[in-house]
């Protein structure tokens, strides 16, 4: 079979961005892209990375295959994020036909469906709005490149007049940050996904612009109106995974910090992958507070391990709640499944 033609602009496009993608997730998410096109795996990151090189020199992996592969592992985890309820009488807003008929009035029909796999803008961009299969997706890019280490491309030690120079090499990866809403109409959750630090003007400038371009396209206010309150989530999400009848829950609780008026009470693991419960004397104490008192309290904050499951997910996941502000903080890098499990688990936890 002959081999497919490629451009070759098309060609050093996916190698740049698929070495960004690779400096900045984990070895499993490169594995799963060559996984699923049978492609040889290797033992180690460069190993993978020329894989995926050769691969897209042979045409096996296209541009189409790395937009699928990006939607699901780009810009997934490692993000603050904001979840809300959508009410019945937003629901009747998101459909496909309103979406999109506000979309063209707004001036923005170039970015219906718009493929954003080469997009890098200087400054944060709206790239793309689309409807598909129930989901309302609207996505920001920046370009965020970053630089490794190329030692194959040091210059050795050399004199210069009476000093001595040694020249180290770096390597200009392409990478992105990105900024999503979703709304996922069936389950009724949306969530607003912000990559920029909590510190700083540009988390607040994000949040802004996100919910101008919502409310171009839909009700804000009812959107806003059904903010989820974290606060409750936390406290509650603590107090129905404390250990019963010997029984392990499917969330560990590594620190709990209840708030009621001008005081607060906490519990803490010292170890970040332990649950405070853990310690029998901590969990003795923690099982003597009652259901129906902690209504008093609010979960000022807290931090979460969310264990594997047969249904979802194969790997513990860390996630911080902090409900002054009705944040969620992610803390590893993911895929966008892993993330909307946890979304959906804390939603049930209102």
């Amino acid at each position: 079979m002959a081999t497919p033609h490629i451009d070759p602009g098309e060609i050093a496009a996916l190698k740049r961005l698929a070495a960004g993608i690779m400096n900045v997730q984990g070895n499993r998410f490169i594995k799963d892209l060559l996984r699923s096109k049978n492609i040889r795996i290797g033992n180690n990151k460069e190993e993978f990375k020329v894989n995926l090189e050769g691969a897209i020199d042979a045409g096996q992996i296209t541009s189409a295959d790395v937009a699928q592969w990006l939607n699901s592992v780009e810009g997934w985890g490692n993000q603050h994020v904001y979840l809300f309820n959508i009410s019945t009488t937003l629901r009747k807003e998101l459909t496909e036909p309103k979406i999109h008929q506000r979309v063209i009035d707004s001036g923005l029909a170039p970015l219906w469906e718009a493929d954003t796999t080469f997009a890098f803008p200087d400054q944060p961009t709206l790239t793309s709005i689309s409807y598909i299969d129930s989901i309302l997706r609207i996505v920001w890019h920046e370009s965020s490149p970053g630089w490794v280490r190329a030692p194959e491309k040091d210059i050795p030690p050399k004199d210069e007049g009476l000093d001595v120079f040694e020249y180290r090499a770096y390597r200009k990866v392409e990478r992105r940050a990105i900024t999503r809403f979703e709304a996922h109409v069936k389950p009724g959750i949306a969530g607003l996904f912000i990559a920029d630090p909590i510190e700083g003007d540009e988390h607040q400038k994000a949040i802004i612009e996100a919910k101008r371009v919502i409310a171009l396209l839909t009700n804000l206010k009812a959107l806003e109106k059904g903010e989820m309150d974290i606060g409750s989530i936390s406290r509650n999400l603590d107090q129905k995974n404390v250990p019963k009848n010997n029984l392990a829950p499917a969330v560990k609780t590594q620190r709990s910090r209840l708030s009621s008026g001008a005081a607060y009470v906490e519990f803490a693991a010292n170890s970040s992958g332990k649950a405070y419960w853990e310690e029998p004397a901590i969990q003795d104490v923690r099982k003597s507070v009652r259901a129906e008192q902690l209504q008093a309290f609010q979960g000022a904050e807290g931090v979460f391990i969310f264990q594997e499951t047969k249904e979802g997910l194969d790997r513990p996941l860390r996630v911080q709640l902090y409900g002054k502000d009705n944040r969620i903080r992610l803390w590893a890098q993911m895929e966008a499944f892993e993330v909307w499990n946890i979304l959906t688990q804390l939603s049930q936890y209102q």
